[in-house]
C-alpha cells in the first residue's frame, strides 16, 4: 500500500464505529451494572453497527477493575458503584477486515479525586495527540507522553509499559509498541492509549492516529 496523507476509508469506518460504541457505552453505563453486562452491551452494539466478531476481546473495568486493561482481562460480576470510575475498550472489525480500537473512561458520581484523574487523562491524551509528527519514532512519541505524565504524579499502568501499538487491515502490533525502546519510525496507523493511575484506580483514553508522509490525522 502506498502511504498517503489520507487515511484509508476502511480504517476510518472501523474507527468511527469503535468511537461511537465506546462513547455510547461510557455515556450510558449505569450504577449497578456489572463489567459483564457492560461488555455484552458493547459487543451487541458493535454487531448492530456492522462489525463482525471483535478482533480482540472487549475489555471493561470498573472500580478496582480499572487498574488493569489487557486482552486477557475477563470482565467480571464486579459492579459499577454510584461513586466510581470505569472504562470500556472496544475492538470492532469491519467486513473487509479493518480494525478499530477505542477506549473511553467515565465517572459516576462526584468524587473529586476521581474527577481530577479523569480530567488529567483527557488533557494528557490531547497533549500526546498534539505531539504527533510525521516520521517521528515510536520511542520519541513515548518520550512526549512521559514529559506530560511525570508532573501529574500518576503512574503508567500498562502491563507492558507502553502507550499503544501499530494497527492495520487484518493485523495489529506488527510494528511493535509505543514505548521507550521501539525506534521504529511511525508510518500508517497507530493506536495510542495512555493508561495512568494510582493504587486505587486507573483512567485510559485511546484513539487512532494516521501518520502520513507530511501530516498526521487523528481519526474522529
Amino acid at each position: 500500500m502506498t502511504l498517503t496523507d489520507t487515511p484509508p476509508a476502511g480504517l476510518v469506518a472501523a474507527q468511527r464505529l469503535a468511537i461511537q460504541v465506546a462513547e455510547e457505552i461510557a455515556s450510558n453505563a449505569q450504577p449497578g451494572e456489572t463489567e459483564i453486562t457492560i461488555r455484552d452491551r458493547a459487543d451487541q452494539r458493535m454487531l448492530e453497527l456492522g462489525s463482525t466478531e471483535p478482533w480482540t476481546p472487549t475489555v471493561v473495568g470498573v472500580g478496582i477493575g480499572t487498574l488493569s486493561c489487557f486482552p486477557t482481562d475477563i470482565p467480571s460480576e464486579r459492579f459499577l458503584w454510584n461513586l466510581d470510575l470505569g472504562f470500556v475498550d472496544v475492538h470492532p472489525t469491519t467486513k473487509d477486515g479493518w480494525f478499530g480500537d477505542c477506549t473511553r473512561s467515565f465517572i459516576r458520581g462526584n468524587n473529586v479525586p476521581q474527577q481530577r484523574a479523569l480530567d488529567t487523562i483527557e488533557a494528557l491524551h490531547a497533549g500526546v495527540l498534539a505531539a504527533a509528527r510525521p516520521g517521528m519514532r515510536a520511542c520519541d512519541w513515548f518520550a512526549e507522553f512521559e514529559a506530560l505524565r511525570a508532573p501529574t504524579g500518576l503512574l503508567l499502568l500498562d502491563r507492558l509499559q507502553n502507550i499503544g501499538h501499530s494497527i492495520t487491515q487484518d493485523s495489529s502490533y506488527d510494528e511493535g509498541y509505543i514505548d521507550e525502546w521501539n525506534e521504529t519510525p511511525l508510518t500508517g496507523a497507530w493506536a495510542v492509549e495512555p493508561f495512568i493511575g494510582n493504587h486505587l484506580y486507573g483512567v485510559k483514553r485511546e484513539d487512532i492516529v494516521w501518520f502520513g508522509p507530511t501530516k498526521c490525522t487523528v481519526i474522529s
